[in-house]
């Protein structure tokens, strides 16, 4: 499992206006949860984790969060910003084991033209995510759907879409992932 370092440093001040001098110094607050124990608080730099996600791309990027000695592999699972500056005010992160599967939500991709399309329909994304249920290495960063079968009218369900080795879409119930919206008109020449 290939994980991006990220440097955090250990936090024992907690509270408003512990935050409020990290924000200050250039750090934001920071928990790391783990199934069972309790949460670790850390301080990491904004920037540098605004950066990592940009350059991934990938909303399930692996850190490997170095506090102090220790290296701990985790996940980004939630982050809250401030409603005008949009600059990040605190951080989630979980951590994860190489041999424990995870689940995390894929962005999915449209793939090719639909048959539908000929006939002036377009394609509606309905769903996307997705939930999955991967081990950490097999996490994809998208899932690259493939829909030239559909027709006017026709939707594709979770259970129609493939996904790479290692994963599986997780669901009591199955659901609509895309659609071929509009009305059917002459196919230009």
């Amino acid at each position: 499992m290939d994980a991006t370092p990220l440097q955090a440093q250990s936090r024992t001040d907690f509270g408003k206006g512990a935050a409020r001098k990290l924000r200050a110094a250039g750090q934001i607050p920071a928990l790391v949860y783990r199934d069972g124990a309790e949460p670790t608080h850390v301080a990491v730099d904004p920037q540098a984790l605004s950066l990592i996600y940009q350059r991934s791309n990938n909303p399930n990027t692996i850190l490997g969060l170095t506090v102090g000695e220790q290296v701990i592999n985790c996940l980004l699972v939630d982050t809250q910003k401030h409603p005008v500056s949009r600059k990040l005010l605190h951080a989630d992160f979980y951590a994860i084991r190489e041999d424990e599967s995870v689940l995390v939500e894929v962005p999915v991709v449209p793939v090719g033209k639909a048959k539908g399309a000929t006939f002036g329909g377009k394609i509606q994304r309905l769903r996307h995510t997705v939930p999955v249920r991967a081990l950490p290495k097999d996490i994809p960063a998208v899932i690259e759907v493939d829909v030239s079968p559909l027709d006017l009218g026709d939707i594709l369900r979770s259970t129609e879409v493939s996904t790479p080795e290692g994963c599986t879409i997780v669901s009591d119930t199955p659901f609509n992932v895309f659609a071929c919206k509009g009305r059917r008109v002459a196919a230009s020449s």
